[in-house]
């Protein structure tokens, strides 16, 4: 597969390495040339000076071509107008870019462009390591749901899977036990220290947490 990351950043610069070790054929963009040496002398890619969000640079670094595309810059606006002009002018099919801002990250998904918001994931990681003890939020940036992970104590054996099902609220998805993973029937009984995935929508979390008895943590 043929990528294209603009940006060679810290994160511009590991997720390049990573897809070329994986066997990738990768390009990466970059307004400074001394950016270039965090891939090191070694980098089996390409590497193109310029800015990403100029037509003629993408076009040189085979953007016409690519199979996936990512906006890594340092500036929410630059990886906006990066991302558009591979989706919109290049046509490549799987463009991605990471966004500060977490209301402008939700609100750019609505033109079909994968967003990462290392503010929201990141805020949620913190919380999840000072507050949550058997409860967590995993990486899942959206807005309107959340993927959890519980440990079933001992107040919460017993229960039905079903009893924490809400129709279009709640659904657990993945029970593990003894290191076996289960995908759930409704009549399952859970056992005190399985661990349970499931989604939820944002507005009930603190609810499906108090299921559980579960240590409140306040919404990230």
């Amino acid at each position: 597969m043929r990528y294209l990351i603009v940006g060679c950043g810290r994160v511009g610069s590991t997720l390049a390495l990573r897809l070329a070790r994986a066997g990738h054929d990768v390009t990466v963009v970059d307004e400074s040339s001394t950016a270039f040496r965090r891939v090191g002398r070694d980098f089996p890619g390409k590497l193109v000076l310029g800015t990403g969000i100029d037509v003629d640079v993408l076009r040189r670094a085979g953007a016409d071509s690519a199979d996936g595309f990512a906006a890594v810059t340092q500036g929410d606006n630059r990886n906006i107008m990066a991302a558009l002009i591979a989706q919109q002018h290049f046509k490549i099919k799987r463009v991605v870019a990471r966004i500060y801002d977490p209301e402008r990250s939700y609100m750019y998904r609505d033109f079909g462009i994968s967003t990462v918001c290392p503010t929201t994931v990141g805020a949620r990681l913190i919380a999840n390591a000072l507050v949550e003890e058997h409860y967590q939020s995993l990486l899942f940036d959206r807005a309107d749901v959340e993927i959890v992970e519980h440990t079933v104590n001992a107040e919460s054996a017993g229960r039905k899977v079903q009893e924490l099902t809400v129709p279009d609220k709640t659904q657990v998805t993945l029970v593990v036990r003894a290191q076996r993973s289960i995908i759930p029937t409704p009549d399952l009984r859970l056992e005190a220290g399985d661990q349970i995935v499931a989604i939820v929508r944002s507005e009930v979390v603190e609810e499906y947490r108090r299921l559980f008895n579960a240590p409140l943590a306040k919404a990230v």
